[in-house]
């Protein structure tokens, strides 16, 4: 009895060591699959199912990435929410994109460098979240937040840094430069009144500023991955909506497709008056017409056989009698008639101007921008001696890249130019309301016959440029000023006065700047 007790506590101590041997290599199975996996379960899930922070896979650029920029995206999302409305919406999809691009981060960490077919799959999602930024700008240019939009949208270009090798600081920087244009605009119209407005500006360029400090610290040359991680094929195959395995082990499913778009409203019925119109009309088609109108012309001397021979008795040069009979408009008639046709000629001459398509070309060294609305337009100089001239454009937003020659504005109303660098002058003639940016250095600026005009000077223009106004007025003009703090963003804004006073001294004119006391 006493042996079969002793053989049944044996066996139980075996099962009971045999369970802990199987415990002990399920765990490092779980473990090896987990790190070889863990580039696909990082983007296996939607934008909202992300690694938590505190991940074992992060590495420090992740979460370097994660201690500079993390904060100031989330005080622009909890300013943008204040705001409201498309703002908020937009921080939703920037707040996306943040987290798709540390996901992203990861994965370089975990896996090798991938093929250049294998990279537009992998930043699918962040290509997608900057598009769905950039269309909430150009769906809502009504909007009284436009150049809020405008902001986000132009600066969020800068999270494409991860496929720009191998100077990603600079096109961040510049990024941020075109988003600076619009923050401008925000802070000039909101800094007296909204707080949350100037915060939320400082926020957005925040983040532009210590992403450029991240990347020149972590990726200096461009985004760096694993040279002895995993194949990357891994998280390809999770993009796909392949099985992958998760931070658990287990397989996690794709999303279910979004629902498909809602079909288009039918046409709206003819009304009563199309309808009349269509059939009074002529069902002869006006391409034919022309076409038997020359026919007939070039048939010669046979022209004028179907005309009818007049006879000399009905001929009023011949027949004093017909020319009596004859009817003759009075001079007042005749001049009011003439008032009319001259009025009408000139409204068909403006709507004609007006009407102008818009035209965006390259003759020889001088670039035309013509004739156009609410466009945002980019000209890339390719050398120094080109031009640009633009004309009767308004609500058209401009950037001239690289450096030229000059710029003349002529004509146009609520119109921005952005330009990085000119040799000669920037001038601007007959204008309304227009906005002027070097983001470098420019020696002249020429205002003549304006009508509001805003001039935004670099630091490196601010000592340097030379402003001259004639017949203009509402000038201001805005600079950098000198600060120990490299995070202030605020600009010094000055108007350009208006008022001269001028009197006569030793035989000359002396004329100073008229000063009110008090």
């Amino acid at each position: 009895m006493t042996n079969s007790i002793d053989f049944q506590n044996l066996l139980k101590r075996i099962e009971k060591a045999t369970a802990r041997l199987e415990e002990v290599a399920n765990r490092r199975s779980e473990q090896r699959t987990q790190s070889q996996s863990a580039a696909a379960a990082a983007v296996a899930g939607d934008s909202g199912s992300v690694l938590a922070d505190d991940a074992g896979a992060d590495s420090k650029a992740v979460t370097e990435y994660l201690a500079m920029v993390k904060p100031l995206v989330q005080t622009y999302v909890e300013c943008s929410s204040k705001i409201g409305g498309v703002v908020g919406e937009q921080a939703h999809e920037v707040e996306t994109l943040f987290r798709a691009q540390v996901e992203f981060i990861r994965i370089a960490g975990l896996t090798k460098k991938p093929s250049g077919e294998q990279l537009p799959e992998l930043i699918a999602t962040q290509q997608e979240a900057i598009q769905k930024i950039i269309a909430l700008r150009d769906n809502n240019r009504p909007s009284e937040l436009f150049d809020n939009l405008s902001a986000v949208a132009e600066g969020v270009s800068a999270f494409g840094w991860v496929v720009v090798e191998p100077t990603p600081v600079p096109y961040i920087n510049e990024m941020k430069d075109s988003a600076q244009f619009y923050s401008n605009r925000v802070l000039k119209k909101w800094r007296e009144s909204d707080e949350n407005q100037v915060e939320w500006v400082k926020a957005l360029l925040g983040i532009f500023r210590e992403l450029a400090a991240y990347v020149k610290e972590f990726h200096t040359t461009g985004l760096t991955w694993n040279m002895r991680g995993e194949d990357v094929s891994t998280a390809i195959a999770a993009l796909k909506g392949k099985p992958a395995a998760g931070v658990n082990g287990s397989a996690q499913a794709p999303p279910p497709p979004p629902p498909p778009p809602p079909p288009p409203p039918p046409p709206p019925a003819p009304s009563a008056a199309d309808t009349r119109g269509k059939g009074n009309a002529s069902s002869e088609d006006p391409s034919e017409s022309r076409s038997a109108l020359f026919a007939q012309i070039n048939k010669g001397g046979t022209v004028t056989s179907g005309l009818r021979h007049v006879d000399k008795s009905e001929m009023t040069h011949k027949n004093p009698d017909l020319r009596a009979a004859s009817v003759v408009k009075s001079s007042s008639a005749q001049g009011s008639s003439a008032g009319s046709q001259d009025a009408q000629a000139q409204r068909t001459a403006t709507t004609a101007a007006q009407q102008r398509p818009p035209r965006m070309e390259l003759e020889g060294t001088k670039w035309v921008v013509e004739n156009y609305g609410t466009e945002h337009l980019t000209i890339e100089a390719t050398e120094t001696r080109q031009t640009v001239y633009v004309y009767n454009c308004k609500g058209t937003t401009l950037e001239v890249k690289n450096k030229l020659n000059s710029i003349a504005i002529d004509g146009c109303q609520k119109c921005g130019i952005v330009f990085d660098s000119l040799v000669a002058q920037c001038e601007i003639v007959n204008c309304k309301s227009v906005q002027v940016q070097t983001r470098e250095t420019v020696p002249s600026i020429q205002i003549d016959r304006t009508d509001g005009a805003h001039i935004f000077l670099s630091e490196a223009a601010r000592d340097s440029t030379i402003i001259t106004t004639a017949k203009a007025s509402e000038v201001n003009v805005s600079y950098p000023f000198e600060t120990e703090s490299i995070e202030d963003e605020n600009f010094v804004e000055q108007p350009v006065p208006e008022q001269l006073q001028t009197v006569v001294k030793g035989g000359k004119l002396v004329t100073t700047v008229l000063e009110h006391a008090g």
